[in-house]
């Protein structure tokens, strides 16, 4: 056994981040620096008439999608521009973008831009979206795409059902509401190229993007990772950097931009809102035999990640579950709101939620404890699951299970006299790697200093998950040094191969299967360099990101206690237990699982972008409410002993897993005591002291 792995261990970067010497993209800045401010479209759907640029002052720039090289985003469907030129299809759309000497000057001289519209009545939800009477608000229409699969014959297998249960669910809009907005800075180096600071997940997808943008050759273009302050999947996409990098390069001048929180709320990608219609069907000994789900994915204005989150929803929808008889059937819909993307499980969350609040009434009905039937259903090695593919790695969906039936929470409750406190348990699991057909590999280079210290170069963005404090800990056993001994160079497109998206739960899984390569090949004197290329699954269905060949694994389990006057909801303790293979650093994983159910927290209480003809009404963290550690519980992290052979030391990605499951867990112990039906996100107060005061009004 090595000296780190598998050891609690504080993040190295620790110090710097909370002694404020670590440097985000924000805190960058330079002699000569231009402010930016982005000029934004005050409606939601409509056409651009006029811009009138004439009263800005001389002083300051102004910059339209006329002085781009090609007025596009970079990404899996091409339909977003850098700015706006014809149609605006979300408020606060960019129009231009303003440059000054300072801040307040930049503000003022954006206010200056007059923009003259023609509105048009806008999208507001999926289901009105699909509508084919409703307005485009794309071109080729407002089904951006769908998904069908079947598996088995489903409603054969619904009339040899004892019990089935069949109901409409919605999860609302979420932002990642990260501690650091979204920000770049840029500057010509001495060299005379581009160089990027920025705020991201993928560097060389920046710089991709900022490439085809300027008309710039890659090698003009230098982009750098600054310290990130939180991603959670809204930072793998275009935010700030290519704004910078357009006023960089044509004014010659260092620039820098870093939205407020108004702007990071009102615009910036979101999680999908999402409309389902789940039947499943039980033997009354608590087998599932049917699944039967529809759903309609709200993607806002734009595709960003919406296609690969379509497909995620859909491979996850009917949950860990071996289930004969699967039907899914899901679109993603345009709406006039900001673009929706990747967010911390990526499409899961929205169907366990459904899947699972059933599971739980069917367990209220068939009189089965609700992990004995889980468990009864639960996948295992070898399994077959919704999309046909099989499990061929490590699962630990059962151990989870029986780690949660054996915590002191679940135990507990047998002897619980209090008829307000109610339990509740979930369960859910989550892919990992980027999926069947797409390129998924990393590179990785080691370099022997002088000093008998070694650097290491990988090209992965550590965006506050831990990823670089595990990547050290792993080369440090692997070398038999001292991690301190150990030096990482990350997300540099200048000194760093092309390792992909800090996404996926695939960083740690993938990287460090490249790096134990790397090692191995310098040990023999090959080469200074290894690659590692993520497993695809057997299963082809012909489209690009799905399915996969791994999977993480958890059970939560909830206690709280609703207030019989008001209905208020207090959590009292929280338990989750995870398959996720090898730990290599268990501080760090109970840090992601405590960071995970905050987050789903939120989902479950609160948080909820409320949008009305396209404008959100909730936009500072006032009335956008989030969860403060006064609101969460403690939360005991439980870890099942695992190991996946087919990853660096035996370890699975873990990163998104813990947001999955906590919000129907919330709902199941807040049915036990109010005997409601839940199926919206956020949990409505008004309903549950509706039916705890035996359906009438207060």
């Amino acid at each position: 056994m090595g000296n780190y792995v598998g050891k609690p261990l504080g993040r190295l970067e620790g110090f710097r981040k909370v002694s404020g010497e670590a440097k985000y993209a924000g805190d960058y800045d330079a002699p000569d620096m231009l402010h930016l401010v982005l000029v934004r479209a005050g409606i939601a759907h409509g056409y651009i008439k006029k811009i009138d640029a004439g009263s800005v002052p001389s002083d300051a720039y102004v910059f339209t999608a006329a002085d781009l090289s090609e007025n596009i985003v970079e990404d899996i469907i091409e339909d977003q521009p850098v700015l706006v030129k014809d149609k605006v299809r979300f408020l606060g759309e960019p129009i231009a973008i303003v440059a000054a000497n300072d801040l307040k000057a930049a503000k003022s001289a954006a206010k200056s831009v007059k923009i003259e519209y023609e509105p048009l009545p806008a999208v507001t939800d999926a289901l009105t979206g699909r509508d084919p009477e409703t307005i485009w608000v794309h071109e080729k229409g407002n089904v951006l795409g769908d998904f069908k699969h079947e598996k088995g014959n489903v409603e054969k297998a619904f009339k040899e059902c004892d019990l089935i249960l069949e109901d409409d669910f919605y999860t609302p809009v979420q932002d990642h509401g990260c501690m650091e907005p979204e920000a770049a800075f840029a500057y010509i180096g001495e060299d005379g190229r581009l160089t990027i600071y920025t705020s991201t997940q993928n560097v060389f997808h920046d710089q991709r993007m900022i490439s085809r943008a300027l008309g710039l050759d890659m090698e003009q273009i230098h982009v750098k990772a600054a310290t990130v302050g939180g991603g959670f999947g809204g930072k793998d996409g275009h935010t700030a950097q290519i704004f910078t990098a357009m006023a960089t390069w044509l004014t010659k001048r260092p620039a820098r931009l870093v939205f407020d929180r108004k702007e990071s709320l009102m615009t910036t990608y979101k999680r999908h809102s999402a409309l389902m219609h789940v039947r499943m069907g039980f033997t009354a000994k608590g087998d599932i035999r049917a699944f039967d789900g529809q759903g309609y994915l709200d993607t806002g204005a734009y595709a960003g990640l919406g296609p690969a989150v379509l497909g995620l929803f859909s491979e996850h929808f009917a949950g860990p579950y071996a289930i004969p008889d699967v039907r899914i059937e899901s679109w993603l819909v345009y709406t006039n709101k900001p673009p929706a993307h990747a967010m911390r499980g990526f499409g899961a969350p929205q169907g366990a939620f459904a899947t699972e609040s059933l599971i739980n009434r069917a367990a209220v009905i068939l009189k089965i404890d609700p992990i004995a039937l889980r468990y009864r259903n639960a996948l295992e090695k070898n399994s077959i699951g919704a999309l046909n593919q099989r499990m061929n790695h490590c699962v630990g969906f059962k151990e989870a299970l029986k780690l949660i039936e054996n915590s002191k929470l679940w135990r507990e409750r047998c002897l619980n006299t209090d008829p307000y406190i109610g339990y509740g348990v979930a369960g859910g699991h989550l892919s990992c790697g980027l999926g069947k057909n797409i390129p998924d590999t990393a590179k990785v280079e080691i370099i022997k200093e002088p000093s008998g210290h070694f650097t290491l170069k990988i090209g992965f963005v550590d965006i506050g998950q831990g990823s670089a404090t595990a990547l050290q800990a792993m080369a440090a056993d692997e070398l038999g040094v001292p991690i301190e001994n150990i030096t990482l160079i990350m997300a540099d497109t200048d000194q760093t191969y092309d390792c992909g998206s800090t996404a996926g739960s695939r960083s740690t899984f993938i990287a460090g299967n490249a790096m134990l390569e790397t090692i191995k090949n310098y040990r023999k004197g090959i080469k200074a360099t290894g690659s590692a290329r993520f497993p695809e699954s057997d299963k082809e269905l012909g489209v690009a990101g799905f399915p996969h060949a791994m999977y993480t694994f958890i059970a939560q389990a909830v206690k709280l206690r609703i207030d019989p006057v008001t209905a208020k909801v207090e959590l009292l303790d929280i338990v989750t237990a995870t398959e996720a293979g090898k730990i290599i650093n268990p501080l760090s994983m109970e840090g992601q699982m405590q960071g995970g159910v905050a987050m789903s927290v939120g989902y479950a209480l609160g948080e909820n972008c409320i949008f009305e003809d396209g404008m959100l009404k909730n936009t500072d963290f006032s009335t956008y409410l989030m969860p403060t550690a006064m609101d969460i519980p403690h939360i005991e992290c439980l870890a099942v002993e695992a190991y996946e052979s087919s990853g660096p030391m035996g370890v699975k990605g873990a990163a998104e897993v813990a947001t999955v499951s906590i919000a129907p867990a919330i709902g199941a112990a807040i049915s036990q005591v109010s005997k409601a039906q839940l199926k919206q996100l956020p949990y409505d107060i008004e309903t549950i002291l509706k039916q705890m005061n035996g359906g009438k009004s207060q």
